[in-house]
């Protein structure tokens, strides 16, 4: 009888302390999470593993760049032709270009790959277990969550931006079979940094959003893109305006008198101008010779252009070409039939429990080629789209609004428009998808990725919708 009751107790005590360290384990493992990559021009090469693997960027020479200049104006000089000149920039940008060009069917030109790859989990690999600690952008997003989540925890979706956002969807579910098989979790997280929103959505698109525990929308191209929008419509543009509010950006506070003198001068105004007046008369032959060949049959491009504007980007690009364009187009709009649906899709995976946020700073001027580059942008993408249809100011001027619960004590942006106004966050003065690691802003993208219970813009008192980013990418309330 002892004996037995002996082994009784051992029994006993063994399932007593297994169900502990089972219960410790299920209380402290941690939904994988997986960082989706944005557009990356210098991540892709040509012929990798060969001897002629090469960037798909073509090398940047600056001699080459003025003896084309140079040998283009004694040209134009000489016959008193400036199609001589032109014809040499293009030829010479063309050249630059040409590695990510797509064919008519949108598959791609050259035997393009990404410059490395990452199937396993970022612990695998030294560009994040050997990171900078001050990483930002997207290294940053992956150490940021390598800490909270553990480095065989946190994956990193790496791609080639150019192609068909459903292809590239194919691999990421596959990252995310993986991370469920090796977690033992049920669900994920997935951060998507820049392009990475479109081909989230992709992915929502084909296989479901169940698999999904938290989404958060970095500064990303969910919604589109104007710069994309306007420049396959032929709407491109310098202004005077826009180009001095980018040169303001680039010069920063060690020229700020000189950048003040060129503006309230009226030089700056004058030159802007003329260089206006100049891409203007260049427009037509440099989107024949260089934007169409190398982007406008690239898949992923026609899923930024706004639906709205879709048919007449689709008549600019390829009028009269439709057939030899057909697969292509029929890409375009399978493409386009998603982002229509992609609201709905959202709505519908918000209410059956995935949780949702999207992320958009601002404050920082586009490039200033397009004719909507003057509203509020992150540097590189537009704050109104990034934020799910947020009415915005354009750069240097304010809304004529009242005060309310979703306008911006600055008085920039209306969030009362946005797709979710109580999910959506913005962010002043910080740069394209920041999450500098260690900082504020990487604490609260952790915030929004770990919440439970859906985030909302008044959950956490040191995240208010609105807040303003120190040098060190560090978040307050904006006041």
């Amino acid at each position: 009888m002892k004996k037995f009751i002996s082994v009784l107790l051992a029994v006993l005590i063994a399932f007593t302390l297994s169900a502990s360290v089972y219960g410790t384990s299920a209380k402290e493992a941690k939904t994988p999470t997986i960082v989706v990559s944005g557009m990356n021009f210098a991540g892709l090469v040509i012929d990798k593993g060969t001897e002629n693997e090469r960037s798909t960027l073509g090398e940047i020479n600056a001699g080459e760049i003025v003896f084309t200049l140079v040998w283009g104006l004694l040209k134009t000089v000489l016959t008193m032709d400036t199609n001589g000149l032109t014809s040499m920039i293009f030829d010479y940008a063309s050249n630059i270009l040409k590695g990510y060009s797509c064919d008519e069917n949108g598959d791609s030109v050259y035997n393009v790959s990404t410059d490395n790859e990452y199937p396993l989990s970022a612990g695998n690999y030294t560009r994040f277990t050997e990171a900078d600690p001050t990483a930002s952008a997207e290294t940053g997003v992956v150490a940021s969550c390598m800490e909270e989540f553990g480095a065989d925890n946190t994956y990193f979706y790496y791609y080639d931006w150019r192609l068909d956002p459903f292809d590239i969807a194919d691999g990421l579910n596959d990252m995310v079979e993986l991370a469920l098989k090796e977690s033992g979790s049920d669900k994920v997280n997935i951060v998507c940094c820049s392009m990475g929103g479109v081909e989230t959505v992709a992915y929502m698109t084909e296989y479901g959003t169940d698999k999904i525990n938290n989404c958060v929308f970095l500064c990303s191209t969910v919604n589109g893109a104007y710069v994309v929008s306007d420049i396959l419509n032929g709407k491109i543009k310098l202004t005077a305006n826009s180009a001095l509010n980018f040169l303001t950006k680039l010069a920063g506070e060690d020229m700020e008198t000189l950048m003040l003198v060129l503006r309230y001068s009226g030089v700056g105004y004058l030159v802007g101008g003329l260089a206006g007046l100049l891409v203007d008369s260049l427009k037509e032959g440099a989107f024949n010779e260089v934007l169409k060949p190398n982007f406008a049959t690239m898949p992923v491009l026609w899923a930024l252009v706004l639906p709205d504007e879709y048919e007449s980007a689709k008549k600019y690009c390829f009028e009269g070409e439709e057939e030899k364009y057909a697969k292509l187009l029929e890409r375009a709009d399978k493409l386009q039939n998603m982002m229509k649906n992609r609201d709905s899709m959202l709505d519908e995976a918000v209410k059956k429990g995935m949780k949702i946020a999207y992320v958009s700073n601002y404050n920082s001027p586009c490039v200033p080629v397009y004719e909507r580059s003057e509203t509020q942008g992150d540097g590189v993408l537009e704050t109104a789209l990034m934020a799910g249809g947020a009415t915005v100011s354009d750069i240097g001027k304010t809304l004529d609004v009242e005060a309310g619960k979703y306008v911006s004590a600055d008085k920039i942006i209306d969030a009362s428009t946005c797709t979710y106004p109580d999910y959506t966050w913005f962010v002043k003065d910080a740069p394209h998808i920041a999450c500098q690691f260690d900082s504020t802003y990487s604490d609260f993208v952790i915030y929004l990725l770990t919440s439970e219970a859906q985030p909302t813009i008044t959950s956490n008192p040191l995240y208010p919708q609105f807040m303003y980013a120190d040098e060190g990418q560090n978040v307050y309330a904006l006041t």
